[in-house]
């Protein structure tokens, strides 16, 4: 198996693993796109904060479109806004605690796959991979 094959297997095993963990978890019933979104904004938050302007610029979508999907993850009680106690007119957004935890639980198998390279890799192996991981990260935003 070559890179180009590797990198299609790995992206085709991640997203069917994801659909058939929504499957199992009661999580069917909200859309793909509705999963991103709320992947989107956890991993904006643990980076510094998630509002609807850094939400749309990252989506490349108007911050009317990203106003109303947000509104409806609200109501779905899948996200909360909370005000800027240093700025009153920033909202932060934050998945509830429920996705959060349904979060982590979509991450146990990333995060097994995280300990088996740690343990079966040298880390120069491990660096040199995260290099090359860089990488097609940089080309994909770049093109974004």
């Amino acid at each position: 198996m070559n890179l180009r094959d590797s990198l299609n297997r790995y992206y085709y095993d991640t997203t069917v693993a994801d659909l058939r963990q929504l499957g199992r978890t009661g999580g069917g019933t909200l859309s793909y796109n509705s999963i991103m979104y709320l992947d989107v904004i956890s991993y904006q938050h643990q980076q510094g904060g998630c509002t609807l302007t850094t939400l749309a610029d990252t989506l490349h979508i108007s911050r009317a479109a990203a106003t109303i999907k947000v509104g409806d993850l609200v109501k779905l009680g899948l996200v909360e806004k909370t005000r800027s106690q240093a700025d009153r007119r920033v909202v932060y957004l934050n998945v509830t605690d429920m996705v959060a935890s349904a979060l982590r639980a979509y991450d146990g198998p990333f995060e097994r796959a995280v300990q088996l390279v740690e343990a079966r890799f040298k880390k120069e192996e491990i660096d040199t991979f995260c290099e090359i991981l860089d990488t097609f990260s940089q080309e994909y935003i770049k093109n974004a």
